[in-house]
C-alpha cells in the first residue's frame, strides 16, 4: 500500500540507520515496497539491504551516477499506475520516529481530500547527539499558530505563506498520494532547482489540495559534511534559493496573497507576544535579499540578520558575551515592551512594516 523511495549515495552506515527506522515502524505492514537506489557506486549498500530480509526491498544500482537532483527525479518518474497508492520519501542520512507512517497514513485516510502529509523534524549531529532544534517554525506561523495537539491543515494560502521564509518541511517527512505526488514532481523537475526543491515540492503539492502537517517533530534530519546540498558552492545555492523565492512570490501574486499584510496580521496574532521576535528567525537570510529586491519584505528583520558583518560578529562572539548582550537588551526593552501595542515608528504605516520588539 505504501512505496518508500530511499535514494542513497555511498553512505552504507547511514543507510543502515534509515532502514532500521523503517523496520521499527509501528505500521510496517503498510509498507509494501522499499526502493533503495545506490547512486554513489558503493556496492556495500546492497550488503546493508541484505541485513533486512523482513523489509520488502527492491535494490537498484545506478551506473554511472547522476546528480542528486536527477537521481530523485528519476526515482519518482519510475513510479507508474501499478505502484502503491501512497509514496513516502526517506533520504539515506535521515531516519523516522517509530510512529511516522502510522500517523501519516491514518491522517490521510481521515482526510481523503488532502494530497499529502508532512511532519516537523529535528536537526541532528550524528545519531547519539542531543537534539539540536526543530526548524519548522514557518508552518506553525502560517497555520495561524495551530495547537500542537492537532495535525495542522494548510490551504493554498497558508502553504504559500509557509514557503515564503524558508522550506516548511523536509523530503524525508513526506507521505503523499501517488498521483498528485507525480504531478508535483513533474513541475518541480522542470525548475531544475538542485538546492531548494523541497520548498517548491511543498508549494506544488499545495496547488493540488490541502496539506496535512504534524507540528510535533517525528523525523530526524542528520547534519554531516557529506550532505548532498553541501556539494554546491555558496553562490550556486544562493542562486537556487533566490529562484525558489521568486516562484513562491509569483504564486502569491497569482493567488492574490498580500505577503506584507498577511505577515503583519500573523505577527500581531502571535499567541505569546514575547515570542514575536523569534518570528524573524523564519526568514532565511538569503531569502530576505530576494524579498527586498522585489519590495516584498514582510518584516523589519533584526540588523544582525540583515548586516553580514554584524551577523558574523554574532556567530563568533563567546556565549557569555551574547548572554550579557541579550540581558542588557531585555532590561532596556522593558519600558518599550510595556507600551508595545501603542508603538509606531514615525512616518510608518503599521500595515506595511512589522515591528521587532
Amino acid at each position: 500500500m505504501i512505496t518508500v523511495i530511499l535514494p542513497t549515495v555511498n553512505r552504507p552506515q547511514m543507510l543502515r540507520k534509515a532502514l532500521s527506522s523503517i523496520d521499527r515502524q509501528t505500521e510496517k505492514r503498510r509498507i509494501t515496497n522499499v526502493i533503495v537506489s545506490e547512486n554513489g557506486g558503493n556496492r556495500q549498500s546492497e550488503e546493508i539491504c541484505a541485513e533486512f530480509p523482513q523489509i520488502p526491498i527492491n535494490y537498484l544500482f545506478r551506473d554511472p551516477p547522476v546528480t542528486a537532483f536527477d537521481h530523485g527525479v528519476s526515482l519518482l518518474e519510475s513510479l507508474d499506475n501499478s505502484s502503491s497508492p501512497y509514496v513516502a520519501i526517506l533520504h539515506d542520512d535521515d531516519w523516522w520516529g517509530t510512529n511516522h507512517i502510522f500517523n501519516a497514513f491514518n491522517e490521510l485516510e481521515k482526510h481523503p481530500d488532502a494530497v499529502a502529509y508532512w511532519a516537523s523534524s529535528y536537526y541532528m549531529h550524528g545519531e547519539a547527539s542531543w537534539i539540536m532544534h526543530c526548524w519548522n517554525m514557518t508552518s506553525w506561523v502560517a497555520s495561524g499558530f495551530a495547537p500542537m495537539t492537532e495535525i495542522a491543515r494548510l490551504d493554498r494560502k497558508q502553504a504559500a505563506l509557509a514557503c515564503v521564509g524558508s522550506g516548511p518541511a523536509h523530503y524525508s517527512t513526506l507521505l503523499a498520494r501517488r498521483k498528485p505526488l507525480l504531478a508535483a514532481a513533474d513541475r518541480v523537475a522542470k525548475t531544475a532547482n538542485a538546492h531548494d526543491s523541497d520548498r517548491l515540492f511543498f508549494l506544488e503539492l499545495a496547488r493540488l489540495g490541502p496539506l496535512l502537517l504534524n507540528l510535533v517533530p517525528e523525523v530526524f534530519i542528520r547534519q554531516h559534511p557529506t550532505q548532498d546540498q553541501l556539494s554546491l558552492s555558496f553562490e550556486e545555492s544562493n542562486k537556487h534559493i533566490a529562484a525558489a523565492t521568486r516562484l513562491v512570490l509569483d504564486f502569491c501574486k497569482q493567488e492574490g496573497i498580500d505577503i506584507i499584510q498577511e505577515f503583519s496580521r500573523l505577527y500581531q496574532e502571535c499567541p505569546v507576544p514575547e515570542l514575536r521576535r523569534y518570528l524573524f528567525g523564519m526568514f532565511d537570510r538569503r531569502v530576505v535579499a530576494e524579498l527586498r529586491r522585489q519590495n516584498a519584505l514582510p518584516a523589519e528583520l533584526s540588523r544582525q540578520r540583515e548586516g553580514k558583518a554584524a551577523w558574523w560578529v554574532e556567530q563568533l562572539s563567546p556565549p557569555v558575551c551574547r548572554a550579557a548582550a541579550a540581558r542588557i537588551r531585555e532590561i532596556m526593552g522593558r519600558g518599550r515592551a510595556a507600551n508595545d501595542s501603542a508603538f509606531q515608528p514615525p512616518g510608518c504605516d503599521p500595515s506595511l512594516i512589522l515591528r521587532n520588539p
